[in-house]
């Protein structure tokens, strides 16, 4: 290990103690404000589909199975729920600047949401819909409303809960390819995934309401698993990335380097006897890009230390000048007013 990484482990090991203290601090006052029963875990399924739809149906089909070792699933209805997108108005990372703990100014129903399925033990099984290639703007709007509740709850990162993506679609030939990648960018924020499926409507001979049912099993069987016991049980294609367990491989400049876009885990591709397979880095196997280490680089190392170079401030600079200057250009259109 290079002599740049040792001192960045050990000032990420120094700011993590303090931020897991902290984080203890605020849970014992909280448990001394309410002294509660401890409650017996439960799945929370999120559906960002339609009303009894199809990713509440294999949400159910999922809860049958977890039925079995007796555990009991609630159901989040987000298409019932007001959920508004980012409006990218930058006041989680200012908050966080300050060291004070994080609000999203957007009053909906979606830090509910997020309390609900990314806070607590329960166990997670959110099911989005692919229209178009990826999951849906109803699931991204949520996704992309993380921040907050992460920067304030750090200790998420940890991933001391299971969960597992159920991604429905009707299409072949590629329709879908998205849309695991897309959930995995939430959920690999907070949880252990246990496992995930593509369903494919129309692919002939799969039974996708068994296949469901077995998820919901595998969920339950690992939430009756001590956390570091918990390994991934879905499927594994052959160069699958070994964090999100998805194929999706980006060439950074040439092969036969690769890394996977969700995680950012870097590896060599090559061809053996006609099949593909990727050797990955074991340092970002461990320190992938949504683990502990992998946030605080990105916001300590990469944004804050960015933030503060001359040259970015000076790009800064000349960004908010040419924003002034195009304040008036060009015509803004809106739709008709009705009578």
């Amino acid at each position: 290990m290079s002599q740049s990484k040792e001192k960045e482990l050990e000032q990420f090991t120094l700011i993590m103690e303090g931020r897991d203290k902290i984080a203890e601090a605020r849970k014992k006052k909280g448990l001394e404000a309410v002294a509660k029963k401890p409650e017996k875990k439960k799945i929370i399924g999120l559906s960002c589909g339609t009303k009894n739809g199809n990713c509440e149906t294999f949400i159910k089909e999922a809860a049958k199975g977890a039925e079995e070792f007796g555990i009991e699933t609630e159901i989040i209805r987000a298409i019932e729920l007001k959920v508004n997108p980012c409006k990218g108005c930058g006041a989680d990372l200012e908050i966080l600047r300050r060291g004070k703990l994080d609000v999203c100014p957007i009053k909906d129903d979606v830090p509910w949401i997020l309390e609900k399925t990314v806070l607590g033990d329960d166990a997670v099984i959110v099911a989005a819909p692919v229209y178009y290639i990826r999951s849906n703007a109803l699931f991204m709007a949520i996704c992309e409303r993380m921040h907050p509740t992460m920067f304030s709850h750090l200790e998420i990162l940890k991933k001391r809960k299971v969960g597992a993506i159920i991604s429905v679609g009707g299409g072949v030939n590629g329709w879908t390819s998205f849309g695991l990648s897309m959930v995995n960018i939430w959920v690999q924020h907070f949880a252990t995934l246990v496992d995930q499926m593509q369903v494919e409507m129309r692919l002939p001979g799969i039974d996708w309401f068994a296949r469901a049912r077995e998820l919901g099993r595998n969920v339950a069987r690992a939430m009756n698993m001590p956390i570091e016991e918990v390994k991934y049980v879905g499927p594994e294609p052959a160069v699958s990335c070994p964090v999100c367990h998805c194929d999706i491989l980006q060439v950074p400049q040439d092969l036969p380097n690769v890394y996977c876009p969700v995680c950012w885990v870097r590896g060599v591709i090559s061809v053996e006897n006609g099949k593909m397979k990727v050797k990955w880095n074991e340092w970002d196997i461990n320190h992938a890009r949504f683990s502990e280490y992998g946030v605080w680089y990105h916001l300590d190392v990469e944004i804050l230390k960015y933030m503060a170079d001359p040259l970015a401030r000076e790009h800064f600079k000349k960004l908010e000048e040419r924003k002034k200057e195009y304040k008036s250009f060009c015509k803004i259109i809106k739709p008709p007013v009705k009578s």
